[in-house]
């Protein structure tokens, strides 16, 4: 009736051991993100396959926020079979082009895991569906100062119109775990890029009392941290 249809849009939640469903194991990602200091020669994220008797087609990418994949990494291998039980490691190469020196950037590691066809099944009615996962991957500049775990701490929080507004003056990503505003929960929160800022809708009727927790480099979140919206 239909051909073999294959859902490469499917996004999985990741926990925090960066895993993606697949059957009775999983896909087990080894980071929820990849810091690729500039002052090595490649960064690397291990993929397991926790299944105990499937096989997947594993591809990956790196692309910026806006899916542009042109961007000057490399990931190798781009695409492999990877085993029941087994294990591999996917290495991230800096290529030609330039970024910002004084500044963090961001990109993200994309992986898209594809089972096999089933056997003894009708090929024309299987709905396979192929599994991606997206984390982020944070390229650092060689000599760049400040220490990212204290970024989060050197945050500037202002009310601004409709808006609540968070400056980040350091060199670093700040990525969100939540932010509550006199306790009142944002939606849609991600991160406030290196020397740039980010709004958000102020909650009507909140106070100006701003509570946070940010993503630290492995993954962790940190203690939650007061603030005022001047």
């Amino acid at each position: 009736m239909y051909g073999k249809l294959i859902i490469s849009s499917l996004a999985l939640l990741i926990a925090s051991q960066s895993a993606f469903a697949a059957g009775s194991g999983g896909i087990v990602l080894g980071a929820t993100r990849v810091v690729y200091d500039a002052n090595n020669k490649e960064a690397s994220i291990t993929i397991n396959n926790k299944n105990s008797d499937q096989y997947f087609l594993v591809q990956s990418w790196i692309d910026d926020e806006n899916g542009n994949k042109k961007v000057p990494f490399a990931i190798t291998p781009p695409l492999f079979r990877l085993d029941a039980e087994k294990e591999n490691m996917m290495r991230i190469l800096k290529t030609a082009g330039d970024l910002p020196s004084d500044r963090e950037s961001v990109f993200y590691i994309n992986v898209k895991a594809i089972p096999p066809v089933p056997e003894n099944t009708n090929a024309q009615n299987t709905l396979q569906l192929a599994i991606k996962t997206r984390i982020k991957m944070f390229y650092r500049p060689k000599g760049l100062t400040g220490n990212p775990a204290e970024s989060g701490k050197q945050l500037q929080w202002s009310h601004q119109g409709n808006d609540l507004v968070v400056k980040n003056p350091t060199n670093y990503s700040v990525s969100f775990n939540e932010i509550n505003l006199s306790g009142k929960a944002l939606k849609d929160i991600n991160m406030v890029l290196p020397k740039s800022e980010t709004h958000y809708a102020w909650p009507a009727g909140a106070g100006n009392n701003v509570t946070f927790a940010f993503i630290n480099d492995y993954g962790g979140v940190s203690e939650l941290i007061s603030a005022t919206a001047n």
